[in-house]
């Protein structure tokens, strides 16, 4: 019986790459003012952050309906195919919660569906993992019981270039913003227990690259599993994150992403980040 692997367009998978992998990804919503575009399909990332700096208010997501998911389970159940849907942390978006609801209208059983309790380039590598286990010959059930000991073991870190994005999302007091910016702050942010949290601030790219380096360098790094460094829009920050390791004896075989809509939208352009396993 074969087995498919599903994800959501927050992997921020490349289309080029899902079709390598053989992944289908279930597209988000983003909504600037009355026009909507399918995530990774209508609007390109680069798209994305130009409509975002000429915008004067944040856009919003949207997540993917239950029949959007029916329509893919009922065409697969019809191939006789067994599934393992991975999606966005369900602290974030009710993306997974609409694929259960259409497991449900389905009513077909080969259907396995996984809470990622992440997002970007952590659900990237979860889907990684479990097309290694597909192509191995792994069966579905097997894939996401093996993927969700996995979940506990990703970690995203990351660092904000500009407040400005999370004060017009809300997330950050106009004041707070000015004095921040000002300052020449730096958020530095995680994904902990499915929410994307504060773990501090860093005054200046230096220092946050300081204490991200820091981070990684004392993890427990599952080098066996891949890693990844990602961006949103300015791609030069990711290189100088990792040369900066690079120059501090941290020194691994990162694979490259960039960051898409749905976290873009509230960290703006510039941000850096690091994905990996732990053991």
């Amino acid at each position: 019986m074969k087995t498919v692997i599903l994800t959501d367009s927050t992997c921020d998978i490349e289309r080029e790459y899902l079709d390598t992998l053989d992944v289908k990804a279930v597209p988000l919503k983003v909504i600037f003012g009355q026009e909507s575009f399918l995530d990774g399909i209508d609007l390109t990332k680069k798209e994305f952050f130009e409509k975002l700096a000429a915008s004067d208010v944040n856009p919003t997501t949207s997540q993917p309906s239950p029949e959007d998911f029916l329509t893919l389970f009922e065409t697969y159940r019809q191939q006789g195919a067994q599934i393992v849907y991975i999606g966005i942390s369900s602290v974030l978006s009710g993306t997974v919660q609409s694929a259960k609801i259409a497991k449900e209208m389905c009513g077909y059983n080969h259907i396995y569906i996984v809470d990622s309790l992440t997002t970007t380039a952590g659900l990237e590598l979860l889907v990684r993992e479990a097309c290694k286990m597909r192509d191995s010959g792994m069966p579905a059930r097997d894939i996401a019981s093996e993927i969700e000991k996995l979940v506990p073991k990703t970690r995203v870190y990351a660092y904000v270039d500009t407040l400005k994005y999370l004060v017009r999302g809300g997330r950050l007091s106009k004041t707070a913003g000015a004095i921040g910016g000002a300052l020449g702050i730096k958020p530095l942010i995680t994904v902990a227990d499915g929410s994307v949290v504060s773990i501090g601030t860093a005054r200046g790219q230096k220092n946050a690259f300081e204490k991200l380096c820091e981070i990684v360098k004392t993890a427990d790094i599952d080098t066996d599993r891949p890693m990844v460094l990602t961006f949103t829009e300015n791609e030069e920050n990711m290189h100088m994150l990792e040369m900066y390791m690079q120059e501090k004896g941290v020194v691994y075989p990162w694979l490259y992403s960039e960051v898409g809509s749905v976290i873009g939208t509230h960290v703006g352009p510039g941000a850096a980040a690091a994905a990996y396993f732990v053991k």
